[in-house]
């Protein structure tokens, strides 16, 4: 799944944000891209991106229901749980409650990505019927894992 994050100050999409990062994308091979495609991305950017290239796979991401049915809608191969919990219309929302109303009622396939750090949810995300799990940081980022165990031990020290 290829990816550019970069903030742009008059942009409130950082995930693939631009034509020129997908346009670098495809021109890299990537397989999948993974673009922001939540209320805040304009559905008409979306679909030029489409019809520039047609045979490309795309990968929405999503923070609630609504944006993962519009996406489905929008011809979206895969829609991934990506930004639940980090935009602002979807704070608090259920990881879980997301995810099993996508795989009911979308057609693409639904990827479980965002918080689900652990093995237990990310087999829980497979029974719900998840297409895939990204688990991402949970595995690749050493810093964020050592933390994790420094700050569990001094609760006791």
């Amino acid at each position: 799944i290829g990816i550019v994050k970069i903030d742009y100050s008059n942009m409130k999409s950082y995930i693939t944000p631009t034509m020129k990062e997908v346009d670098e994308l495809v021109e890299a091979g990537a397989d999948i891209i993974a673009l922001d495609a939540t209320i805040d991305q304009d559905e008409e950017f979306l679909k030029s991106i489409f019809k520039k290239y047609p045979t490309q796979k795309f990968m929405a991401d999503i923070s609630t229901i609504e944006e993962g049915l519009r996406a489905d809608k929008l011809g979206f191969h895969y829609v991934g749980t990506t930004l639940i919990g980090y935009t602002e219309h979807s704070k608090g929302m259920n990881n879980f409650e997301v995810l099993e109303a996508l795989i009911k009622n979308c057609k693409a396939k639904v990827i479980a990505e965002g918080n689900f750090d652990t093995p237990e949810k990310a087999r829980m995300a497979l029974e719900k019927g998840a297409y895939a799990v990204v688990v991402g940081s949970a595995i690749t980022r050493p810093q964020l894992i050592t933390k994790k165990f420094n700050d569990e031990i001094l609760k006791v020290l």
